[in-house]
């Protein structure tokens, strides 16, 4: 990781990435990126005969992975709220009556 005044530069399996600190989401990027390059130490130090191109691949699968279970979760979460919402809803206005 190379810090300017400017912007933070990482190298992310060979390649450059930049973020600038007024960015309005820089702690967002910043974080990822640090979430990203721990994967990557992670997945080389306990694999590594693996290409850059293969842990590429993986920690982009375990991204998307994980990814797709937070969204299914929240999905399952924002239902079971409506259901609560709507029986509570209900026994109100039953007791309205």
């Amino acid at each position: 990781m190379t810090q300017t005044s400017q912007e933070t530069e990482f190298n992310v399996l060979g390649c450059k990435v930049k973020y600038r600190p007024e960015q309005n989401d820089s702690h967002i990027a910043k974080a990822v990126l640090d979430l990203i390059c721990a994967e990557v130490e992670a997945l080389k130090t306990s694999r590594p005969s693996l290409r850059d191109t293969d842990v590429a691949v993986l920690v982009a699968l375990k991204m998307a992975t994980e990814k797709m279970q937070i969204e299914d979760e929240y999905k399952k979460n924002i239902l079971k709220l409506e259901e609560s919402l709507e029986t509570a809803l209900q026994a109100v206005s039953f007791e309205a009556n």
